[in-house]
């Protein structure tokens, strides 16, 4: 008969580890810090106590609490469940007011065990291992920039600024300057790039005690404007220093009657009312309004475009701006974006993946990506449900991003065509050969139409020919 021996007492190697110099730590089966001896309490000055518990998973963070940035900092690279062992540049990431710089460490991770019960020892200090996994390789590589980025831009850490190209640079310095002010605010964006979230993210570094009330413009008239903004209305008349905030959605496609009625409100407040607003990357200022259009100052002016901005509330909106751009003009930067977007959703408990396979990298850069970064983002949720493991293949991707091809035209049956444009080039094409038949005799050409000149006249002046001979 066979006998299941015990282990030995745990508390030798506990005290023998605290003697060490070199910080060690343990994450447990469900990806969350189990044991940190005391050189980890030196190496960061926070008691290790203090960082039981928390998720330590791929460098991300699912709330704003530094302890969990500095816990998440600690976690283990991408391969580690498939490889055994890895190595990684620790660099601890502490944001906030009391942030600091900590020193960078060389760790060694070692996996203990199999499956679903597995745990992760760590320990720093200087080593290098030899990766022979181009995929895993490739990875880190991923994760070291993304950690850098977090450790540069840890107060706004908003996944669409991810990125080294002009433009992702460009739009971080334009997210860090809206943050660092209290100020009105347009952001100008395409479909599906998460400017509400850009917008709350602003607000919280800018002024996070402020009472807050996000509208959804294209739904508003002057009433429901002001029913939607009665709690910061009557916050502001509690006091003379009393502030909030208001986010408009939609903003170019909001009544007229509404955005002159939320110029109104923001005079009355003068300035402790703040502003930003979301509009498309079509808006432009209309001459509808109580305000002469000036083509060289009104934002965006396009007189082809019936509807936008009224140049009142223009000029609310005339300093600070963010603008988005579509991912399609950022594809240098979609892999740290799309790892950014992993690391927040295997946080969050959505899969196991860590990592993406390189046929699936070069599908996610080649396809267009129509609806943005929102689309990406539940492509990389549908292929975390899909795979199994930690590597996230072309097979897991949406069939939409797997199955496309460059350059290929739409299939007939997918074409859309305006019905009413067509009927209406094709009468047009008519009337205008019967007048040619008929020498611009329009009674003639009435006669042959089988219409009344009095309906032909109507027709002609609908298509702009009514001054014809």
């Amino acid at each position: 008969m066979s006998v299941m021996a015990n282990s030995t007492k745990i508390r030798p190697l506990g005290r023998l580890i605290d003697k060490a110099n070199s910080p060690f730590w343990v994450i447990g089966p469900d990806g969350r810090l189990v044991f940190l001896s005391a050189a980890v309490g030196d190496w960061l000055t926070v008691e290790p106590e203090s960082l039981i518990g928390r998720r330590c998973l791929a460098g991300t963070s699912i709330t704003d609490d530094p302890l969990d940035f500095l816990a998440a900092s600690l976690a283990a690279p991408p391969g580690i469940l498939k490889s055994g062992t890895a190595s990684l540049l620790i660099q601890p990431t502490f944001p906030g007011a009391k942030s600091r710089r900590i020193a960078a460490l060389d760790t060694r991770f070692v996996r203990l065990g199999h499956g679903d019960e597995s745990i992760t020892l760590a320990v720093a200090g200087s080593f290098q291992d030899q990766l022979v996994d181009p995929v895993i390789d490739a990875a880190v590589v991923l994760r070291r920039q993304l950690d850098s980025w977090r450790r540069r831009h840890e107060t706004i850490a908003q996944g669409i600024s991810v990125g080294n190209s002009r433009l992702a640079q460009r739009l971080g310095k334009q997210i860090r300057l809206a943050g660092s002010v209290r100020s009105d605010l347009l952001i100008v964006s395409p479909p599906g790039c998460f400017a509400e979230s850009i917008a709350a993210s602003v607000h919280q570094c800018s002024a996070a005690g402020e009472p807050i009330a996000t509208i959804d413009g294209p739904l508003m008239d002057a009433e429901l404007l002001d029913a939607s903004l009665a709690a910061v209305i009557a916050h502001l008349a509690d006091s003379e220093t009393s502030t909030a905030t208001a986010i408009l959605k939609g903003t170019d496609q909001t009544p007229l009657e509404a955005q002159l009625r939320l110029v109104e409100h923001l005079r009355e407040s003068t300035h402790r009312l703040r502003l930003i607003a979301i509009a498309s990357d079509s808006a432009v200022v209309s001459s509808r309004a109580d305000t002469e259009p000036n083509p060289e100052l009104d934002v965006f002016l396009e007189a082809s475009l019936p509807a936008g901005i009224t140049p009142p509330l223009a000029d609310h909106l005339c300093g600070l701006t963010i603008r988005l751009h579509p991912l399609a003009d950022r594809i240098a930067d979609l892999p740290m974006i799309a790892t950014a977007m992993l690391d927040r959703r295997r946080a969050g408990g959505d899969g196991l993946a860590d990592r993406f396979a390189r046929a699936a990298l070069d599908a996610m850069v080649i396809y267009p990506w129509p609806d943005n970064f929102r689309e990406l983002d539940q492509a990389i949720r549908h292929a975390m449900r899909s795979c199994p493991g930690q590597v996230i293949g072309l097979e897991h991707l949406p069939l939409a991003i797997r199955s496309y091809r460059p350059n290929e035209s739409v299939p007939k049956q997918q074409q859309t065509i305006d019905l009413d444009l067509v009927v209406a080039q094709f009468e047009s094409d008519l009337i205008r050969e019967a007048l040619e038949s008929s020498a611009g005799n329009r009674a003639e050409a009435a006669r042959k139409l089988n219409i009344s000149r009095a309906r032909l006249l109507r027709k002609l002046e609908s298509i702009g020919d009514g001054d014809s001979p």
